[in-house]
């Protein structure tokens, strides 16, 4: 446990980063190596995606891998992503600093991103996509 105190002893330690708050990327060894819509984001999709135009998101709601997204002019999207509850803790962390590059199918919250699949892609699962599911 982090201890907060606002004397000058020898006991005083740093608040915690987001990073500190976020679960861990790997759960019991589970790792995605998959780059396919919906998984792990590739710096150079990312890359692309920054040079795009943006569209503002006003709301998310996670429904499992399920994101519902409500955009800046009332748009709705349902995307997907394997990870959905480190999706959830960065949103719930970070409200309101949610951005999509609809072009790219990529989500960046803070500075945070996801490589999500749109209704369109075909789905594959992955290792955590499956442990995320129950399965």
């Amino acid at each position: 446990m982090t201890k907060f105190s606002v004397d000058q002893g020898p006991e005083r330690t740093a608040r915690p980063t987001v990073d500190d708050l976020l679960p861990p990327a790997q759960r019991s060894g589970t790792v995605c190596d998959v780059y396919a819509p919906g998984h792990q984001i590739h710096y150079r999709h990312q890359g692309e995606a920054v040079r795009s135009p943006a569209r503002t998101v006003l709301s998310a709601l996670l429904d499992g891998n399920r994101v519902m997204l409500v955009l800046d002019e009332g748009e709705e999207l349902v995307w997907r992503h394997h990870d959905p509850e480190r999706l959830r803790r960065i949103l719930e962390l970070l409200r309101g600093k949610c951005v999509i590059y609809p072009a790219h199918h990529a989500l960046r919250v803070g500075p945070y991103w996801f490589n999500c699949a749109t209704e369109d892609d075909s789905w594959q699962d992955c290792r955590v996509s499956a442990l995320a599911s129950g399965a």
